[in-house]
């Protein structure tokens, strides 16, 4: 880290004839220790190192070959300005020598010092050549320790990946992507920045990306279609759908391939094509890429594999929305069945796929096969989310709206009334949605003929939720319309 920080600075003032030139002037001769201060400079001293050099460089212009001759004339012609800008050339001399002098301390008792040495010790002897080589390899020192920090930065990275620490993964990632912009390090940056839900810094990074791909693997490449297909996910996530769709296709093209080869990243590209399409309303377009999609995967993969369960449930998922519902119907019980066989029952797929099956047998009216279904994905979703998991609290809400609908009472009333003493434990009695969760069983318990119980829970909702989000926010109008028509009002 140190060392690039001192590889940057040598770049960063370029190291040009004349800055070297004007170094001459401010050495006192061969051997010196230490650097001398700028305070030590003066402009005799500086003009006086420029007219040696230029004096060396006319002498040595005629006898030079043709290829050797624009960059004499060109340090030549910096020269003569020094010596039109004497103030000028002070400054640059005096900076180079502040910069020398640090790198010299920064460099102190290192292997590297040496190669100061070398620098400061051609700088004396007028060899320019020599200053810079020994610069040159100072700075390929440099960079390898930034290289090797910016793979130390990205293992912490994957660590904190790993403990579920996004934000913090994603802020490894963009240090190290800025110590060593290799596409690896700006795909991860840019893929964890988006995950983290920071769109502005993912988007940042697509066009490094697109251009670190060409660069380093080639134009049409497997990893151009990759950081192709990687940008368009950002576009979306940026709400960018028209800008994403063209990346996607030309993702999809490489992902073919010239001899129509397709694989599973051809499949997934098919898939991620038809969300986009599908939520453009392009439902016909979408279906043919989520149909191409299973029979991909499934040629490639095999009838039972995670992908293609995912497959199936997005292809049932766009016909059950296009009032498809009896024909969704046996995609999505291979798509639970797959699921179950592979991930088991307490996972979160697993869970979800039976939900899914669930809301198309509602869909289909099969009001007593709904309920057992949604009790079926109840359960997975119990053994999936731990207590604790804060994404089981609102299932639990949707499970009880679910079961109320297909007339499992008894068992939305327990989930409603386990939603209420959850948030009374979590987030208290004082939040909004301790307040909803009152007015959702007021709900439920007036439409069962239980307006006396119900009165009670909305008036309760009603001042939690006034307290919580204000007399004028409009939930209140929806809650106090509901305890009157309790109340008989």
């Amino acid at each position: 880290m140190v060392r690039g920080a001192a590889a940057a600075a040598v770049v960063t003032l370029g190291l040009g004839a004349v800055a070297l030139t004007y170094a001459m002037a401010f050495r006192d001769g061969p051997g010196r220790a230490e650097a001398q201060t700028s305070s030590a400079l003066t402009q005799d001293s500086v003009v006086a190192g420029i007219e040696a050099r230029l004096a060396v460089l006319t002498a040595t212009l005629d006898a030079a070959t043709p290829k050797a001759r624009p960059a004499i004339l060109s340090e030549i012609a910096m020269l003569r300005a020094g010596l039109a800008d004497p103030v000028a050339a002070l400054a640059a001399a005096q900076a180079l020598n502040a910069q020398i002098g640090a790198l010299r301390d920064l460099y102190h008792g290192t292997g590297d010092e040496a190669l100061i040495k070398a620098a400061l010790a051609a700088l004396d002897a007028g060899d320019i050549a020599g200053a810079e080589a020994a610069l040159a390899d100072l700075r390929t020192h440099a960079e390898a320790e930034v290289a090797r920090a910016a793979r130390v930065v990205f293992a912490a990275g994957q660590i904190a990946g790993a403990r579920g620490a996004q934000v913090e993964a994603a802020r490894a990632f963009v240090r190290a992507a800025a110590l060593d912009p290799s596409y690896s390090n700006l795909l991860a940056a840019g893929r964890q920045a988006r995950i983290a839900g920071d769109i502005a810094t993912a988007q940042a990074y697509g066009a490094p990306l697109l251009s670190a791909a060409v660069r380093q693997f080639g134009q049409g490449s497997a990893t151009h279609g990759e950081a192709l297909s990687e940008v368009a996910q950002t576009l979306l996530a940026a709400g960018r759908a028209a800008d994403a769709e063209p990346l996607m296709r030309q993702a999809l093209a490489i992902s073919r391939g010239p001899n129509g080869a397709r694989d599973a990243e051809y499949a997934k590209r098919l898939n991620n094509l038809g969300v986009l399409l599908q939520s453009g309303g392009r439902v016909t377009e979408a279906e043919a890429l989520y149909r191409e999609a299973v029979e991909v995967d499934r040629l490639v993969l095999g009838e039972r594999h995670p992908d293609v369960a995912l497959r199936l449930a997005n292809l049932a998922a766009l016909l059950t929305a296009s009032g498809r519902a009896p024909e969704a119907e046996p995609l999505l019980r291979q798509a639970a069945g797959i699921s179950l066989a592979l991930l088991g029952d307490a996972h979160p797929d697993t869970a979800a796929r039976l939900g899914a099956l669930a809301a198309n047998l509602a869909a289909q009216g099969q009001r007593d096969a709904a309920g057992a279904a949604w009790l079926d994905a109840l359960a997975a979703t119990r053994r999936a989310y731990a207590p604790e998991n804060p994404e089981l609290l609102p299932r639990l809400a949707q499970f009880a709206d679910r079961l109320r609908a297909t007339g499992r009472a008894p068992e939305a009333e327990a989930l409603y009334r386990e939603v209420i003493a959850l948030l009374a434990a979590g987030p208290g009695k004082t939040s909004a949605d301790y307040g909803r969760a009152l007015n959702n069983l007021g709900q439920f318990l007036a439409g069962a003929n239980r307006r006396n119980e119900a009165v009670p829970l909305y008036r309760e909702a009603l001042a939690v939720l006034t307290a919580a989000l204000g007399a004028k926010d409009p939930q209140l109008r929806t809650v106090e319309a509901n305890l009157a028509a309790a109340s008989g009002g």
